[in-house]
Parts: structure tokens; sequence; C-alpha cells
């Protein structure tokens, strides 16, 4: 289905068929996010080929995610919400690829704080140009979240693999949580009939 299949205003709200749509991507994006939060956890004292190996997918599966949400979103193909979304999940993507075949401690934290920066930024743009969506407040606050992390990470360069994943995991466990209870809603609000 494409794009402009489902026409709407430009502010629309996220119910009926397009919540039952967006659930799953949703979820997906939660689902991995919470696995990279747990892999941080319990990555005891991980060298630079962890570090990377584990950046590089966790980074292009949440570029993937985000191409999947944003293609289920349906924005009107010009929406500079949608090119916002799209440009940071790419940016996000191409990331994970690079730090997965580079295996470099100062260019993981460099290209993850990027690309974790940018999309923190486009939820936030997005959060802010959609005040009549459901999902203003989760993509506020992952938005922030994601920024966040970003702005940190060069800071914490010198302190090794460990310490980045370790301040990468702790947003990724925060964000993981918020889309989970984001995806829940969704598919609740999608199933509960309109007139109760």
């Amino acid at each position: 289905m494409s794009e402009t299949a489902m026409p709407q205003g430009a502010h629309p709200t996220v119910t009926g068929d397009r919540g039952t749509r967006l659930w799953q991507p949703v979820l997906f994006r939660s689902m991995a996010t919470l696995l990279f939060g747990i892999i941080t956890v319990f990555f005891g004292a991980p060298d630079t080929i962890g570090l990377c190996l584990n950046f590089g997918w966790y980074f292009l599966v949440l570029g993937l995610s985000h191409y999947w949400f944003v293609r289920r979103l349906a924005l009107p193909r010009r929406d500079p919400r949608r090119l916002a979304l799209l440009g940071a999940a790419a940016v996000l993507a191409v990331a994970g690829v690079v730090i997965f075949i580079a295996i470099n401690t100062v260019l993981a934290a460099w290209l993850g704080a990027v690309g974790l920066v940018l999309m923190g930024a486009a939820e936030m743009y997005a959060a802010l140009t959609s005040p009549r969506t459901q999902l203003r407040s989760d993509w506020l606050i992952s938005g922030v979240l994601g920024l966040g992390t970003g702005l940190l990470l060069p800071f914490f360069i010198n302190a090794g693999p460990h310490a980045l994943l370790g301040v990468t995991g702790g947003g990724a466990l925060m964000t993981g949580a918020l889309w989970l209870l984001s995806a829940l809603t969704l598919r609740h609000d999608a199933r509960t009939p309109k007139g109760k």
C-alpha cells in the first residue's frame, strides 16, 4: 500500500486502521531496543570488536525499524516530518554498517553520536509539529533520550567500550520501555470498538 493510499490532514491522529498498522513496527523497535539494552547490562568486559558488533547491529536494526514505522505512518511524500524521520533513519542504518565494518572505538562513538542525535532531533521535530497525534509525547520523550544519549557519547570515548555501551544501553532501556508501552497502547486502541 502506498503512502498516498490513506489521505490525512496536516496533523493526523493515529486511530483505526492506522493504529492497527503502527503497533507492529513500534513493538519491533521496542523489542530490538530492549534487547540491546539488556545485552549491554550483561556484557561484562567488551572490547572494541564487541562494541562495534553491538553498535553495528543495533543502529542498523533501529534505522530499519524507523523506516518501517514511517512507511506505516503514511505521511505525504513531501511532508517535512517524513523527510526528517527517514533521513535520520538512513543515517542511523549507514552508521551501523560502517561501525560494523570499521571496528574502531572512536569512529563507533562519533558515528553513534551523530546517528542518535539526528534521530532524536527528527523525533522531537515530528512531536513539535504534530500537536494532535497520539505519538506526540512518545516522540518527544524518545527524542530527548536519543539526543541526550548521542550528546553524551563523545565524552565517554576515553573511558572505553564498556562505558560507551553502558551510556547507549541505558538510553536504550528507557526508550525501549517507552515504545513498548506505546505499542501496547496503540494495539489496545486499535482493537477497542469506536463506540466504547
